[in-house]
């Protein structure tokens, strides 16, 4: 893009405040759970806590990316093309592949919004009748604008609807000078992606393997013991003991920080494939699950 591009943004406010509370109440809810599962008996009542936990952590890292999209959300238009960026997601269309502009009511009939959709979320594609693919990068459902290209029509949210058409009409008058090449990315395929990375690779699944030990470690000998120590006092004394089933915590512990640790990788993948962050943090997950074994056994042997 070039010095004159004039750059727009969604509406963010609704999205901001619903990602932000929602992502609060499933941290409190998962927060309880562990805590009720840590005063909780050996039994159905504690495994539901421990399940309902980690169920219940799973929506988190997609609300923080959701939300950390719409931050990053922009619409740029230069006379060269226009420019989507939606998280990762990111479209180059040059100005010659534009076929047309035009706000959303004004073709033929209502166009349907995606189905799986919340406020500051407005993401997905279909089949739209008279529209061929249609995919939407847009926070809310009012005042879209649909551009239309060869391949596909995008639904955009601009929050000054009215300008941007205006700059639109504006710039493609002016003729392109430099026409920008098409580009699209999608983040879907960032995990096959980082997967062919060999030490990534390798990192992740020695991290999978002691994960899977450490939970089967775990299983066999809880049913042989009563009670543990979960850590110590700052005199260095163990703590009271716990019910033994509270040792499960551990290999979940260690499952959700190697997921932490897989979708930060993602992050920095996503600006440089050879980013050494990437090493550090598949090389940690491997590191922390051998620390929660080494953890499991001076609990055994202090218990």
């Amino acid at each position: 893009m070039d010095a004159q591009s004039v750059r727009f943004y969604p509406p963010r406010r609704q999205g901001l405040l619903f990602h932000l509370g929602a992502i609060l109440i499933f941290v409190l809810i998962v927060f309880l759970l562990f805590s009720l599962a840590t005063t909780t008996e050996l039994g159905v009542l504690f495994l539901l806590y421990l399940l309902g936990a980690l169920f219940l952590a799973i929506p988190i890292p997609v609300l923080v990316y959701r939300l950390y999209a719409l931050l990053r959300s922009t619409y740029e238009i230069d006379r060269n093309g226009i420019r989507l960026q939606w998280g990762f997601r990111a479209e180059d269309i040059p100005m010659a592949n534009v076929l047309w502009v035009k706000p959303a009511e004004d073709i033929d009939h209502p166009i349907s919004p995606p189905r799986l959709r919340w406020p500051g979320a407005i993401l997905g594609s279909h089949i739209e009748e008279g529209l061929g693919p249609l995919e939407f990068i847009a926070s809310e459902t009012e005042e879209l604008i649909l551009i239309n290209t060869p391949s596909r029509v995008f639904a955009i949210s601009p929050q000054q609807r009215d300008l941007f058409l205006q700059v639109f009409q504006e710039k493609i008058e002016l003729g392109s000078l430099s026409p920008i090449r098409p580009y699209s990315a999608h983040p879907r395929f960032l995990p096959v992606d980082i997967w062919r990375l060999p030490a990534a690779r390798a990192f992740l699944i020695i991290s999978l393997v002691l994960s899977l030990a450490l939970f089967i470690w775990v299983g066999l000998v809880v049913p042989d013991i009563s009670s543990v120590s979960l850590g110590f006092s700052s005199s260095g004394e163990p703590l009271p003991p716990v019910s033994a089933g509270q040792l499960f915590l551990l290999p979940v512990v260690n499952i959700l920080l190697i997921l932490a640790g897989y979708a930060l990788s993602l992050y920095f993948f996503r600006q440089s494939q050879n980013h050494p962050l990437i090493y550090v943090l598949s090389g940690s997950s491997t590191f922390t699950a051998l620390l929660f074994l080494v953890a499991v056994y001076f609990i055994l042997k202090t218990g």
